[in-house]
């Protein structure tokens, strides 16, 4: 594994390229085997369930009911904050939980948990109180914080070292891919009538639908082997396995619950691992710069592009389907020796593309220079013009390459997550590896929460979206350098990765 990653002491001490290793298998062959397929659906079906139950109520409460206490304009704010507060709250819990009890029971148990609460929003919808409803998108939030830290934790578990890029990349992609369709599907269910109750009861009965199936998809999920048979496991799992199944009950029941000093210690021990404090920045920082694009696409759509409702859901498509794309392509472009190389690729052409975005959107909105400081209201088309349709907006100039863009620097934010989710599973300590992805989680709550304010403060201030985007980019240079400094793998293994491009490049003429 040290060879794979060449991590850590191999290349600080060689400062060389490493020896080559096996190609794992396909990826996609994972799909077939036990041991994925049922937590690949269930993982799957909880992501889409928990995405058509936000977007639901947000468009409910949005457009259809009057809630005194709860401005349409900030429900979409205030159900993310909702669904984000068990994150910060349970997360070092749920991820000392996972430590001490067998991944696949805890994915049973929520998957339960998961069922009850969407019985609860049955009689929300039912009743049409906003408050009920409210609280069981906190605990749905709850729900992903108790999975999140097993279902990471559950992997290299299972899989070995050359299949975890792989296990992962699959992962990412599905995750991506159940948010994109979960919320799709919501919002066809509560806008095929808004006037009826009807609507209401269809996405009640298919969010429990959905769960009792994701529930039954978990019952097929493979149990570690007792501890009478331990020959199956990994090697470097075996002594952790014994030590967490030996906990007394009485250890359990009393666990630190405050998630300040529990947060703080996880992290403290995943310091004392080299390289893991970047790549837990790492991985946040994909997540804040995710959450920037998401937050942003309404008014995105709507005062620069001109677009109507779905040219903002084209804008998500695009997003999401490039993000899944570049975690399906890592196994395919990644040097089998040199795979955080790929860490490296990914922040620099999520660089280059959110700058071209910049521009493009730039000279579409506003014209002139990028740098100017202008009023952000004020653009090269009327203001009273009529909102284009996904037809009108493909049909203007530049619209293609603003599509391009966001595809491109999507892709290769899924190009750079993956690894880093495969080097925290990799070297994090066994005995705490669901503690790590806990801790994780926190950071990566508080740095979507701090993406939203530092975005609603800029545009307070009177910066246009495109100038949003440039300042992205550039802080993306800010974090390339620092992944730098702190992992010297990634520019390693990228200058290794082309040196065998360019060495195995045949002449196609």
């Amino acid at each position: 594994m040290a060879i794979l990653f060449g991590f850590p002491t191999y290349l600080r001490s060689a400062g060389a390229c490493p020896v080559n290793t096996p190609q794992p298998q396909d990826q996609f062959s994972l799909l077939i085997e036990r041991r994925f397929l049922p937590f690949f659906s269930t993982q799957f079906l909880g992501a889409f369930n928990d995405n058509l139950f936000k977007f639901a109520i947000t468009l409910l409460i949005t457009y259809q009911w009057q809630v005194s206490w709860l401005s349409p304009s900030l429900a979409g704010l205030v159900i993310g904050a909702v669904f984000i507060l068990p994150f910060v709250l349970f997360s070092a819990v749920s991820g000392q939980l996972a430590d001490h009890f067998d991944k696949t029971r805890i994915l049973q148990w929520v998957k339960v948990l998961e069922v009850l609460i969407m019985s609860i929003a049955f009689l929300g919808f039912y009743v049409h109180s906003p408050i009920l409803l409210l609280f069981c998108i906190f605990l749905m939030g709850l729900h992903s914080t108790l999975f999140g830290p097993a279902k990471y934790a559950y992997l290299p578990e299972r899989f070995n070292a050359d299949e975890l890029l792989g296990a992962n990349a699959l992962v990412e992609a599905g995750t991506f891919l159940a948010i994109l369709l979960g919320n799709l599907l919501g919002g066809l269910l509560i806008t095929t009538d808004y006037a009826s109750q009807s609507a209401h009861a269809l996405v009640s009965w298919v969010c429990i639908g959905v769960s009792v199936v994701g529930l039954i998809s978990s019952s097929f999920i493979p149990k570690l082997p007792r501890l009478s048979n331990l020959t199956d496991l990994p090697s470097a799992l075996t002594p952790s396995f014994q030590t967490t199944h030996s906990k007394s009950i009485s250890a359990i029941l009393l666990l630190d619950w405050n998630p300040l000093n529990q947060t703080l210690h996880n992290l403290r021990k995943a310091s004392a691992v080299s390289g893991m404090r970047a790549a837990l920045f790492g991985i946040s920082w994909m997540w804040f710069y995710g959450a920037v694009f998401l937050s942003i696409f309404p008014s995105f759509s709507k005062d620069l592009l001109n677009g109507n409702p779905s040219v903002a859901s084209l804008l998500l498509f695009v997003f999401s389907i490039g993000i899944g794309a570049g975690a399906l392509l890592c196994t395919t472009i990644k040097h089998p020796d040199y795979e955080l190389g790929l860490v490296f690729l990914g922040l620099t052409g999520m660089t280059i593309f959110t700058l071209d975005l910049a521009y493009s959107v730039n000279a579409q909105a506003y014209g002139g220079s990028l740098f100017e400081l202008r009023d952000p209201h004020v653009f090269t088309r009327s203001v009273d013009s009529a909102l284009l349709t996904i037809t009108g907006f493909l049909s203007k100039s530049g619209s293609f390459r603003i599509l391009f863009d966001l595809c491109l620097l999507s892709t290769f934010t899924g190009i750079f997550s993956v690894p880093l989710y495969t080097f925290i599973q990799s070297y994090s300590p066994p005995e705490s590896c669901a503690q790590t992805i806990a801790a994780n989680n926190i950071l990566n709550a508080l740095f979507m929460i701090a993406s939203a304010m530092i975005v609603g403060l800029l545009l307070f201030f009177g910066f246009t979206i495109a100038q949003v985007f440039l300042l992205l980019a550039l802080s993306n240079l800010i974090s390339i350098v620092y992944l730098t400094i702190q992992l010297p793998e990634l520019q390693t293994h990228f200058v290794c990765s082309v040196r065998e491009w360019i060495r195995d490049f045949k002449n196609p003429f």
